[in-house]
């Protein structure tokens, strides 16, 4: 469902998220999960997060013991992790770009919720509102962030040697070329490739920094789950090396207390909205062609009758018999769901874990005497915000 906000961001819907299901979706969405799949195995993917974490840590040291908001931190990582993805390359954490673009992308996000041109569309015609004019200038800092990166590989390009996202796309029109296909070469524009590599970026870090942020908080509310945390990753890893994905079989609570906070927080609550394809019913209700449709997450990770003590921090709720994790609840779709479920699911899952592995196995998570977190989020139309927070930590080594 494109509305006048999602049509300035997405460039008149050239992107994958918010894209009706055409074959330009399904070239993209296939063209990028295959370069995801590739750029993103394991040990590549493994490496990238020790490299962000490394980097961090250098920097979260200097800090111990005092009060600080860990959001600039978290999107360090996260962002240096996702512009490998994309563009190649890392940052010093000196170096202010990431923070830069987040900033833009934070403005987008927070007015987005407040456009009267998305509930009476012809206003955009007549007087643009402040807030449809703030999305506007938004947007235009992050796409021109975006093309610019990617002209930066596009001039660096070599067929032979396929660096990062950027280069499976270029890789892709290039071909599209040669075969002389106009149907593909019409997906394969400049504006759907810029498109799709935004959606990769800030996607990948909107969730991921968004979802990290209430597990650090959920911690410090829950002090004795964050001790038996660090209790399982000291027995399986140890103080004398990074997490790894080869542990991620063996840290089950660590896995299931970031599932918890993940169904407790939901960030993206009701997802993005869509359209059905031809006429259907769910249950009772018809809904014709064309219907937006959408999923509550919120609802069904707050279900009574699924979750039982819903508003409870129990991480056992993913745990079987065993203490090993069980099969995924019906009532958990915090990626969503069908087949415009998230592209980087099987990305983001590894990552989230091994990221959050780390932040536990290294410091201690508190804030200051007589301060308790507030985990009550900031709710805009796509996702919902932790508040900004000081917290504090404690080296355990």
């Amino acid at each position: 469902m494109v509305t006048p906000t999602i049509r300035v961001f997405t460039e008149g819907g050239k992107d994958i998220a918010f894209s009706n299901y055409t074959p330009t979706w399904k070239l993209h969405r296939k063209m990028s999960s295959k370069a995801l799949r590739q750029l993103m195995q394991g040990p590549a993917l493994e490496q990238r997060i020790h490299n962000a974490m490394v980097t961090v840590f250098a920097e979260m040291d200097k800090i111990v013991g005092k009060p600080f908001e860990p959001a600039e931190y978290i999107n360090f990582a996260i962002g240096n992790i996702l512009m490998g993805l994309c563009f190649g390359g890392s940052f010093d954490f000196e170096d202010k770009e990431i923070n830069f673009i987040l900033k833009a992308e934070d403005e987008l996000l927070e007015n987005i919720s407040n456009v009267p041109e998305d509930i009476y569309p012809p206003l955009q015609y007549l007087i643009k509102s402040k807030a449809f004019k703030r999305v506007e200038d938004a947007t235009q800092t992050v796409l021109a962030y975006i093309k610019k990166r990617y002209s930066a590989e596009l001039a660096t390009y070599k067929p032979d040697a396929q660096r990062h996202l950027a280069d499976h796309l270029i890789l892709a029109r290039q071909e599209a070329k040669e075969e002389e296909d106009p149907e593909v070469l019409a997906s394969l524009t400049e504006t759907h490739i810029t498109q799709t590599l935004a959606d990769i970026f800030f996607a990948g870090i909107d969730t991921s920094r968004l979802t990290l942020r209430f597990a650090v908080l959920h911690m410090i509310a829950n002090p004795k789950i964050q001790q038996k945390v660090q209790q399982e990753i000291d027995r399986v890893v140890g103080p004398n090396r990074l997490p790894c994905l080869s542990d991620r079989p063996d840290l089950a609570y660590t896995e299931a207390v970031l599932h918890e906070s993940m169904r407790l927080s939901t960030v993206a609550p009701t997802g993005v909205f869509h359209k059905t394809l031809s006429d259907t019913s769910i249950g009772e209700y018809m809904l014709p062609k064309g219907t937006p449709v959408a999923i509550n997450h919120w609802a069904l990770h707050h279900d009574p009758e699924a979750w039982g003590d819903v508003d409870a921090f129990i991480p056992e709720r993913f745990l079987d018999e065993d203490g090993k994790l069980g099969p995924k609840p019906k009532s958990w779709l915090p990626f969503s769901a069908g087949k415009r479920v998230c592209l980087g699911e099987f990305v983001a899952k590894p990552e989230l874990h091994l990221l959050f592995a780390c932040l536990m196995q290294r410091y201690t998570w508190g804030m200051e005497e007589g301060k308790i977190p507030d985990l009550a989020p900031i709710a805009s139309i796509f996702v919902m915000y932790p508040k900004e927070q000081d917290v504090v930590i404690k080296r355990r080594f």
